[in-house]
């Protein structure tokens, strides 16, 4: 996590984004959500912030700006193989959605679904 050493928060008050709820549509929420959207706008490092997040699971915080509910829907999208443009700005494999280690051609698959493909 080197990447919270560049962060626009490592001085903000943690509690802003950690609100006292986990409804997302409650009124708190929204208030710290509008709180931390400019730090996170102004952020060089929030693309990691939200990888990291969505990478281990975070069900709790406001991580880039985003709630739990919106990482969730994040996720579930990752999995039907929509990649999210911020977070996935790299290649995905069109076949299980993974995202490609190295620079990837439109259309070419990852290592695992190439070797399935290949006949035995």
């Amino acid at each position: 996590m080197s990447w919270q050493t560049g962060a626009a928060c490592r001085d903000a008050d943690p509690e802003l984004f950690f609100p006292p709820t986990d409804d997302d549509t409650s009124l708190i929420t929204v208030r710290h959500k509008l709180a931390v959207a400019p730090i996170c706008r102004a952020c060089p490092v929030a693309t990691d912030c939200l990888r990291w997040a969505l990478d281990t699971g975070q069900d709790h915080g406001l991580w880039a700006a985003t709630t739990p509910t919106d990482r969730r829907a994040i996720r579930r999208a990752r999995l039907a193989g929509v990649p999210d443009p911020v977070a996935d700005d790299e290649p995905m494999c069109p076949a299980c959605a993974l995202l490609f280690p190295m620079p990837a051609v439109d259309g070419q698959l990852c290592s695992r679904c190439s070797e399935r493909k290949e006949p035995a």
